[in-house]
């Protein structure tokens, strides 16, 4: 039996299911599992025996983000209690996790960070010339080049990106699965063409040059059949609202909590990602899950998966180039329904769960 850590989140929401997820498989190989939780919270231990195997959850005593130093006290004994042979890091979790196991097992232990935002997109949602944000870059090259064994990339993207701006060389694509929830192909108005946008509303996502080329498209366009759906929050909120202000094509539906995301993504005919730089996106991989095909950025990771026509149309993150898409969907509408079968396809073959977590048990193995 090893002992291995994952640090993320315990829920099957979205892209935080891999780990729940990976955690059950590895317990049913006769693992245990130290899951420490940031979200949901658990105010005491809970122990889950998997035959052989089980999974044993906490959460970090601060409730907060994992930080402090109370926070690395506890963990030190939660390390000596188990001393897992393997650490799996997620955001800021992986931090205390990977550094204090590193150095108590002097250098043995095996350990493996995920690389989930881009640099690129951190500078464009922040000031890159603070002081702060220049000693959270160096702090973060330190991290990976003297702890970290594997650093886990969601895309090709992410794998270049890590290399060219933190000169690693250890990473590794593995693309993030979620857990398939389709039922069924939900009935659409096809009264209406209905483009919808999903997450958060900063810089780095293009919302609000997406804003800008649909009121645009809309002025020089006479009978335009689109709909365009803006639901998520962020530091941009109040401008795209001051933007969206007497224009009855463009629906904001504010933040929507996880249990109404899929009836969001199936009543659209597509999902919008004008994002300029991202990762992997996993709205676009839970757009596919659910058969609605997806309008995606060039600059965003889970673009190279895909094949353009086929289970997306792909754009340049600038306005102009969003103004032609918007032209190329109101008249290539006939595909749509062909292009949401192809991206379920796409889903099933690409972002299995199964696929996931045993081409990571075997990683670790």
């Amino acid at each position: 039996m090893k002992n291995i850590l994952i640090a993320h989140n315990y829920s099957e929401d979205s892209f935080a299911s891999m780990s729940f997820n990976l955690a059950h498989h590895l317990a049913n190989l006769g693992n245990r599992v130290i899951f420490i939780s940031h979200k949901p919270f658990f105010d005491e231990a809970q122990s889950i025996k998997k035959g052989k195997g089980e999974i044993v959850i906490y959460s970090w005593p601060s409730k907060k983000r994992p930080t402090s130093l109370q926070d690395a006290f506890w963990y030190s004994k939660i390390y000596f209690k188990y001393k897992p042979e393997i650490v799996i890091g997620h955001f800021v979790g992986a931090n205390i996790t990977i550094a204090i196991s590193k150095l108590l097992s002097l250098g043995k232990a095996r350990t493996f960070v995920y690389y989930h935002t881009l640099l690129q997109q951190i500078a464009e949602d922040h000031n890159t010339l603070s002081f702060r944000y220049k000693m959270s870059f160096y702090r973060k090259m330190i991290f990976y080049k003297t702890l970290c064994d594997i650093i886990v990339c969601p895309s090709d993207l992410a794998k270049n990106d890590l290399s060219n701006f933190y000169c690693f060389k250890k990473g590794m694509v593995l693309l993030n699965p979620i857990k398939d929830r389709y039922t069924s192909e939900s009935n659409k108005n096809n009264s209406k063409i209905i483009i919808s946008y999903l997450g958060r509303l900063d810089p780095s996502k293009g919302i609000l040059e997406l804003v800008k080329a649909f009121k645009k498209y809309n002025r020089q366009t006479e009978c335009s059949n689109i709909i365009l759906n803006i639901a998520g929050t962020g530091s941009q909120d109040a401008e795209i609202r001051k933007e969206i202000i007497g224009e009855p094509n463009i629906l904001y539906f504010g933040g929507l909590s996880y249990d109404k995301i899929d009836d969001y993504l199936c009543k659209s005919h597509f999902i919008m990602i004008p994002s300029k730089a991202d990762a992997l996106n996993m709205v676009g991989v839970e757009s596919m899950m659910n058969q609605t095909p997806i309008l995606i950025s060039k600059g965003v990771g889970l673009a190279n998966y895909l094949e353009d026509g086929v289970e997306c149309f792909k754009f340049d993150s600038d306005i102009e180039a969003m103004i032609s898409l918007f032209g190329r969907v109101e008249n290539n509408f006939n595909l749509q329904i062909q292009m949401g079968i192809n991206a379920r396809n796409t889903f099933l073959q690409k972002f299995n769960m199964e696929n996931y977590c045993t081409t990571f048990s075997n990683l670790i193995a």
